[in-house]
């Protein structure tokens, strides 16, 4: 077993989906998923808590959206990694992603890019 283990926190709005990537994920021995939450408020709650290393989260919820929590973590939480995730495959996303020095990954290739 790999000694470096990734926490993760899984943030998506639809629960089909965090499950399905929870499963994905746990054929991966150095990524464990210690949350998956609905809303970029609850995953700040769960940081603060848990201090994780990753956080794979939709750019689009309600609320806070992804990008926003982001730049959060960013600014509050300097060592934890964020790859952002969406259906849209749109320049915005990917250069503001980029800008915040986080990985983008659109929904439709994430098997292939994670």
């Amino acid at each position: 077993m790999n000694e470096k283990v990734l926490n993760t926190i899984i943030l998506d709005d639809n629960a089909a989906f965090r499950e399905f990537l929870r499963g994905f994920l746990s054929r991966f021995d150095f990524i464990k998923v210690t949350a998956e939450v609905d809303s970029a408020e609850k995953a700040l709650e769960v940081v603060e808590k848990d201090n994780p290393q990753l956080i794979i989260a939709d750019i689009r919820l309600p609320g806070m959206g992804g990008m926003e929590l982001a730049g959060v973590v960013k600014d509050r939480f300097p060592g934890i990694q964020v790859i952002l995730i969406t259906l849209y495959d749109d320049n915005r996303y990917r250069s503001e992603a980029g800008r915040l020095g986080f990985s983008y990954i659109p929904k439709s290739s994430l098997l292939e890019d994670l």
